[in-house]
């Protein structure tokens, strides 16, 4: 039967903004689904790999949702817009570049971990990357190290196949830039987990002030991932597709994406880059990827990214009370442990109109 059951598969969908797996008893590996010809090949031929590539994708919106949480954008998306195990945003905007880093470093963090954790035995196992030249002579390349080289490359083969053009797509150069910008975007995502990553080492046997150690590739935890690609999203480099003949073959043009305004900033494999700039997601827009703010719970008394003015887009808001739960009562315990109850409290709750 193997390790992930396709007759009745999980399937990430996304529903009010929660993240859900829902049993479907179709399989996952169908362009239904939103996968590519070549996506729905590879799915079919690792199919062991898959309940990973889930995984990272339901832990990389997990952490999109968690950064964004009091913004207009708060990384929600309608029903049925999962395609190819990323959510489909119909602009390039810099939302767009954030969810393709994002989820493409957490399918490559979740298929490296499954290395490491012998749970993809017939392709991987514990990290067999070369010794870091930095590392002191006395100390041991060894142990059990998060596979990145492993991770990187599935992740790679799986994420960017979803990014094909078709036979008519040489005409059309607003499909092209999305598919640059997105390659791009995946791409940076890879290295934000790369760059997240540390050489762990650790004392063995009982040698006086621990000359000896042992060491290996350990990944950060995710939340600094997404941390390291939030402030990537801040300052995103707006882009175009440039033309130019290639050097060698006559008549040919060569299609990348560059800087819109290159006096500012160039691009760099590890900047997140998008093609236009965003909506204020203050209403409801879906051919520009927007829910709007109706609806949305706010603080009043903030000054901050959820206050009832800025959330609301000046629209006013809705009271409401409501009963809450919360801690209270709460004693401290020596040493060191907080015992607390939960209480019922009537609380007015604030909603943008």
């Amino acid at each position: 039967m193997g390790n992930f059951v396709f007759n009745a598969v999980f399937l990430l969908v996304l529903l009010s903004g929660v993240h859900s797996f829902i049993i479907k008893p179709l399989s996952i590996c169908s362009a239904r689904r939103g996968l590519s010809q070549r996506q729905v090949k590879l799915c079919n031929e690792y199919r062991n790999h898959m309940q990973f590539i889930v995984d990272g994708t339901k832990m990389a919106l997990d952490e999109c949702q968690r950064q964004f949480k009091d913004r207009r954008w708060n990384c929600t998306f309608p029903l049925n817009h999962m395609r190819g195990f990323i959510p489909y945003i119909p602009k390039g905007h810099r939302e767009a570049s954030f969810v393709h880093a994002i989820v493409s470093a957490g399918t490559f963090h979740a298929v490296s971990r499954a290395c490491m954790e012998a749970k993809l035995t017939s392709h991987c196992h514990c990290s067999q990357e070369a010794r870091p030249d930095s590392l002191r002579k006395s100390f041991l390349w060894a142990g059990c190290g998060d596979n990145l080289p492993y991770g990187y490359s599935f992740s790679k083969l799986f994420m960017d196949a979803r990014e094909q053009l078709g036979s008519d797509a040489t005409q059309d150069i607003q499909k092209i830039s999305r598919v640059l910008m997105n390659l791009h975007n995946n791409e940076a995502g890879r290295r934000a987990l790369m760059e997240n990553s540390f050489v762990q080492c650790r004392c063995h046997g009982l040698i006086k002030g621990c000359a000896t150690k042992t060491c290996y590739r350990q990944l950060k935890p995710f939340k600094a991932v997404g941390e390291f690609l939030k402030d990537q999203y801040a300052s995103g480099i707006e882009s175009e597709i440039s033309q130019k003949r290639a050097p060698v073959h006559d008549g040919e043009m060569e299609l990348k994406l560059r800087e819109k305004y290159p006096q500012y900033q160039k691009i760099s494999k590890r900047n997140l880059v998008y093609l236009e700039e965003s909506p204020n997601y203050c209403l409801k827009d879906m051919s520009l990827g927007s829910l709007g703010t109706k609806g949305r719970q706010c603080n009043r008394t903030s000054e901050g990214l959820n206050s009832c003015s800025l959330l609301c887009c000046g629209r006013g808001f809705h009271v409401k009370r409501q009963l809450t739960r919360e801690s209270c009562a709460c004693q401290f315990i020596w040493c060191c442990h907080l015992k607390c109850q939960t209480c019922e409290v009537e609380k007015n709750m604030h909603y943008c109109k």
